[in-house]
């Protein structure tokens, strides 16, 4: 694994970060998952829009231009893999205040690009409903920050036949899964959460929601209950590495059939916007 913090490439072994970050002492971060693909970025000016406004929300400094040039760095070489940017606002301040003068951390990391079997693509997963339900937060709606401890006791409780599964809120809304977007196809009408309350305002989902348009499907955001997701004619979930998964089960419905999912992912690979494989 490679890692540059500020521009500056670490072993993996190295002291990267001062065990006072606020990022590790409090989460105080924002981040962003990357496709790479011959050395470039899939979707960057997306995601660098939404780091940048994530860390505007959460006051964190950003200096782009920084960014950019140790990106282009960073990624020369890279035939297929991710990276993650992370932004930490850095050490400093006591407690809860941040410090006066934050000194920001821009912190890149290469990674394999996840190898998952063909099948998900081809004939979809299987899709649980975990039973933590995400809390509301407005403030934080939309942002991919470093407080995910949600999603990571989702994780935990996953049967072993699930590849995904469902997260609802206390109002038993249907927000998103673990790590992906999800959409519903109903008479060729595409539906996907609003995410206005909490969850995360997917790369992958705004550009999906984009070229769907582009195709001639319509698209709506919504309040989704479960019972929609289970009588939709399709189910499919999305994020910047798997593109889209359709979904073949969830709970006691079978999907036979994906033809939007289908249609938009052969669109997503001619695209180059995800890897064939």
């Amino acid at each position: 694994m490679r890692i540059a913090v500020n521009g500056n490439d670490k072993s993996q072994s190295s002291d990267l970060v001062s065990s006072l970050d606020r990022g590790l002492l409090y989460g105080h971060t924002a981040f962003e998952t990357i496709a790479v693909v011959n050395s470039k970025p899939r979707l960057l000016v997306q995601h660098l829009d939404r780091l940048s406004s994530a860390a505007a929300s959460l006051s964190i400094p950003l200096n782009e231009d920084k960014l950019r040039t140790e990106l282009d760095r960073f990624c020369t070489n890279i035939e297929q893999g991710c990276i993650r940017i992370t932004i930490s606002i850095g050490s400093g301040g006591r407690g809860y205040q941040s410090p006066e003068k934050p000194q920001a951390l821009r912190i890149l990391s290469e990674h394999a690009y996840p190898e998952y079997p063909t099948s998900y693509r081809a004939s979809g997963v299987h899709l649980g409903v975990s039973e933590v339900r995400l809390a509301h937060q407005p403030l934080l709606a939309g942002i991919k920050h470093g407080n995910r401890i949600e999603q990571i006791i989702a994780r935990q409780q996953w049967h072993g036949d699930w590849q995904e599964a469902l997260l609802l809120d206390y109002s038993d809304r249907v927000i998103e899964a673990t790590s992906a977007n999800v959409f519903i196809v109903k008479d060729e009408l595409i539906f996907t959460p609003e995410l206005n309350q909490c969850g995360v305002e997917g790369v992958m989902r705004n550009h999906i929601l984009e070229l769907a348009t582009e195709l001639g499907f319509k698209t709506k955001l919504v309040s989704l209950s479960l019972d929609e997701v289970l009588t939709a004619d399709e189910v499919f979930l999305s994020n910047s590495l798997i593109g889209i998964w359709p979904v073949a089960r969830c709970q006691d419905r079978d999907f036979k059939n994906s033809p939007v999912a289908q249609t938009l992912l052969k669109r997503l690979i001619l695209d180059e916007v995800i890897p064939h494989n």
